[in-house]
């Protein structure tokens, strides 16, 4: 979903900076060029935020599965540890 909308984002940015251009060369009308650079701000601002928020998600993904890992390995320590003494003990 985020990804989605990220790629849709950019899109829009790309369409809003050729409308730009187009602006500039036609007539130079101040208020409309300023309109399209406030929305391609805010969708630029808008982009950050999911991706940053995907990094996030993937940071989160990456720790549970090392904890994950952690707590298997450590688990197999602790059986072989029991099995160890076990043995020791007949």
């Amino acid at each position: 979903m985020e990804a989605n909308a990220t790629t849709t984002a950019k899109q829009t940015i790309r369409q809003l900076k050729k409308q730009k251009a187009e602006m500039k060369a036609a007539s130079p009308d101040r208020k409309k060029i300023r309109k399209v650079q406030r929305k391609v701000k805010l969708l630029k601002r808008e982009t950050r935020a999911l991706a940053h928020g995907k990094k996030l998600a993937a940071v989160k993904t990456a720790a549970e599965a090392a904890a994950k890992e952690a707590a298997e390995k450590a688990a197999a320590a602790t059986a072989a540890a029991a099995a160890k003494a076990a043995a020791a003990a007949e």
